[in-house]
């Protein structure tokens, strides 16, 4: 019985191994994912910046319901050594304006006359994920995630193959579940993002009037902090 047992558990075990290897072998071999990430190291090679408005939600998965809409700018560059430098200024219905430049992460919020500076530190996967898609190589995004295709969709009106980006590394996956990005067809460059965190909330960000690689003036990632402002540092 015990042998009759371990060769019932060995096959099933066998099995499951042999699903995994043939899904992970069907979507290495997916051609729309292929298409999809070369388009994107098409993007990469030339990539210097991006910019957009967006409109962002929350989605509470335990009240099974959506926060109010908020809509802001997005900036982002890499500048000739592919340091990052990024502004994410929501203005409705709140501003709260967050920039990374060097090694600091700035987050500031006019109506609490405060701003918090982060070292960048461990914060910078986590905050880079903000931008992922934007100016890196598809070998760059294999080494931090496990990528699937995950078919196309409509986004404004433009068609666009949809991707999951599973983060590899476990402190990071303790926050971010995954990353669905919608790629444009037309431009190779992000229209949507879907971050899903462990507990099923996930916010929903969603680009309009996209440019890529034009001139974003340098002070835009300046974090300009009025006098009165309470600034709280931390490592």
């Amino acid at each position: 019985m015990k042998l009759r047992i371990k060769i019932i558990f060995t096959a099933m075990l066998l099995a499951i191994l042999s699903i995994c290897a043939d899904s992970r072998a069907q979507n290495e071999e997916n051609p729309e994912l292929a298409k999809t990430l070369a388009q994107m190291d098409a993007v990469s090679e030339k990539f210097s910046s991006f910019e957009a408005k967006f409109t962002q939600q929350q989605y509470v998965a335990l009240l099974k319901r959506f926060e109010p809409p908020q809509t802001g700018d997005f900036y982002y560059v890499l500048d000739k050594n592919r340091a990052v430098q990024l502004r994410h200024e929501i203005l409705e219905p709140g501003v709260r304006i967050t920039t990374i430049k060097g090694d600091y992460v700035t987050i500031y919020e006019p109506a609490a006359k405060q701003a918090r500076i982060h070292n960048l530190g461990n914060w910078k996967n986590l905050v880079e994920y903000l931008a992922t898609g934007l100016g890196q190589s598809s070998a760059g995004l294999k080494e931090q995630f496990e990528i699937s295709y995950e078919g196309a969709e409509d986004v404004n009106g433009e068609p666009c193959s949809i991707l999951s980006l599973v983060p590899k590394d476990r402190s990071a996956a303790a926050s971010v579940k995954s990353i669905d990005i919608w790629i444009k067809k037309s431009t190779g460059a992000p229209v949507q993002y879907k971050f899903l965190e462990p507990t099923n909330n996930y916010l929903l960000q969603t680009f309009s009037g996209e440019k890529l690689n034009g001139k974003i003036p340098a002070d835009r990632f300046e974090q300009k902090l009025p006098n009165g402002t309470e600034i709280l540092r931390f490592n």
